[in-house]
């Protein structure tokens, strides 16, 4: 992957992490469309494909971000797991074992996420939404125009 659609990578997740929590992990159909209408200005195009991946990834973190919202600090922690996700998926080139998992696991686990068996299961929805997203070649109109 190279390092424009890597950082496409990255703005993606932090965007969607972002949107989750102003939304306070909820939100309707108007809202998502106003989710994916703001990436598209941002320059992005969104296939059908993409958009799945993304919704994926956004039922998966309302559904940590509802487990977790007694948390103090609930954004950073959210945002810490988006960072943790991305560097993981980087470094495994989106492609890892059941080791591999419990290693990203501790790794939260040290920075003070405190996962449930529930949450672990949503996790585990953020990583193979975002996995999805890793090898999905992601555009912007920008790079189409020329």
């Amino acid at each position: 992957m190279n390092k424009k659609m890597m950082a496409s990578f990255d703005d993606l997740i932090e965007l969607s992490t972002k949107f989750v929590a102003q939304q306070g992990g909820k939100w309707d159909h108007t809202a998502w469309l106003e989710f994916l209408s703001d990436i598209q200005k941002m320059g992005y195009n969104l296939t059908h494909d993409m958009q799945s991946y993304l919704g994926s990834m956004l039922e998966s973190m309302k559904k940590l971000y509802g487990t977790t919202t007694a948390t103090t600090g609930l954004e950073s922690i959210i945002l810490g797991i988006a960072n943790n996700t991305v560097n993981f998926i980087k470094q495994t080139r989106g492609m890892w074992d059941h080791q591999g998992w419990e290693t990203f696991l501790k790794e939260l686990q040290k920075k003070g996420v405190d996962l449930t068996e529930e949450s672990t299961t949503y996790l585990g929805g953020i990583l193979e939404a975002a996995k999805e997203l890793y090898f999905f070649p992601i555009q912007s109109s920008k790079d189409s125009k020329k």
